[in-house]
Order: structure tokens, then C-alpha cells, then sequence
């Protein structure tokens, strides 16, 4: 059960198990992603780490993802 401007919102179970599981598949094309574009980037170009500006753009995606699975963006759906 989450606190969200004094109302309570709880998030099943299931949905939990559900949200986590997004979460996870998400963070894991993004690993395989960049398994793929580092070697790219060093066979093409070894001066400039440009494989850098894919993990600097995912990590936000994935922080606000695993902040939706953990029900941070969540309302109450009596109240609102």
C-alpha cells in the first residue's frame, strides 16, 4: 500500500508481479541493446563512445518505468 497525497492506493498482487515483470524486460533489452551497439561502436569508431548517449537516454525510461511498477504514478480510484 502506497501513500499518494494522503490517499491510499494499493496495487494488487498480481498486478505487482505483472508490473515487475515489465520492469525486467525492459532493463533486459536494454542490456542486450547495448551488448550490441558497444562492440558496434568500437568496430565503426574507437575515438567517441557514442553507445554512451542510448544508455544516457534509457536510463530515465527505465527509472520511470520501475517507478510506475512501483505505483508512484498510481491514483486513488475512489477519489479521483
Amino acid at each position: 500500500m502506497y501513500l499518494y497525497e494522503g490517499a491510499a492506493v494499493s496495487i494488487s498482487p498480481e498486478e505487482r508481479v505483472r508490473r515487475g515483470q515489465a520492469v525486467r524486460k525492459h532493463v533486459l533489452v536494454a542490456l542486450l541493446a547495448l551488448l550490441v551497439l558497444i562492440p558496434l561502436n568500437f568496430i565503426v569508431s574507437r575515438q567517441y563512445p557514442w553507445w554512451l548517449w542510448a544508455l544516457i537516454a534509457w536510463m530515465p525510461l527505465i527509472a520511470t518505468h520501475a517507478a510506475w511498477a512501483k505505483g508512484l504514478f498510481d491514483r486513488n480510484r475512489e477519489g479521483s
